[in-house]
């Protein structure tokens, strides 16, 4: 198995058993997973990111040690030829909890390393239940499995928010956002919102080279996608896509 590919795997399986529980309407699925498993992101991730609400710290490393331990994942994991190596949780506090493993691959010799990282915020209350992409779940042996996620109006306000908020500006922002705004009327109604930073965004996203494209974004795209998406001209338009379509929100040419 591609070793991108096996990351993203050992994350769905992770995920299809922490979300079968109880627990499940606690978590939401945010970032780089999110697209790639609801909104047919092509960008790979290497970590797992989600939100959860009213956990307390130790009953959620209490439920994450037990499920990284357990044959339920090691099973599956193993028939596709993964294994779950060293495995740490580094930090354990009332905002975050995060989780580092690495991951031995048939027929590698260097191990995948991924996080899984749990983010503490008030309520995922915006969270929906949707199956994954059906194209992705065959390209992992998998049914379309049904995850709590943030559903696509607050996907796009928090890569606005990151596209200003960082203190370095990341390519990957403006290729994501180049993905959540194609879902068309839906994607234009969530810019409506007047809190967001548009002018800040549009100014932060004209920073970037096409240099910072391929070395943030084009490295990391499924390897069918990259001849077509890794070139200049492709970032050219896909910037372009972005600037117009955060300057048409906020009123401006």
């Amino acid at each position: 198995m591609d070793p991108r590919a096996a990351v993203e795997h050992f994350h769905l399986q992770f995920l299809r058993l922490l979300c079968a529980g109880p627990d499940k309407a606690d978590d939401a699925i945010k970032g780089d997973c999110n697209l790639r498993f609801f909104f047919g992101s092509v960008r790979c991730s290497e970590d797992l990111d989600l939100d959860v609400a009213r956990v307390p710290v130790r009953t959620l490393k209490g439920r994450v040690d037990k499920l990284l331990g357990s044959p339920a994942l090691e099973l599956p994991l193993r028939a596709r030829g993964i294994r779950i190596g060293a495995s740490s949780a580094p930090k354990q506090t009332e905002t975050t909890q995060r989780w580092k493993l690495a991951l031995a691959l048939d027929g590698e010799r260097v191990e995948r390393h991924t996080k899984v990282e749990f983010s503490r915020r008030e309520g995922t209350a915006e969270a929906t239940f949707d199956a994954i992409d059906p194209g992705f779940a065959l390209q992992h042996g998998l049914q379309p499995i049904a995850l709590p996620h943030d559903p696509l109006p607050v996907a796009i306000r928090q890569k606005v928010l990151a596209l200003v908020g960082r203190a370095a500006v990341q390519a990957r922002d403006v290729f994501d956002l180049s993905v959540l705004l194609a879902r068309g009327v839906d994607a234009a109604g969530a810019l409506a919102d007047p809190s967001l930073p548009l002018e800040a965004a549009v100014e932060r996203a004209m920073e970037l080279s096409y240099d910072d494209y391929a070395g943030q974004v084009v490295a990391y795209l499924a390897s069918e996608h990259a001849d077509m998406l890794g070139t200049r001209a492709s970032w050219d338009a896909l910037q372009l896509q972005v600037v117009d379509a955060l300057g048409r929100a906020r009123g401006g040419p």
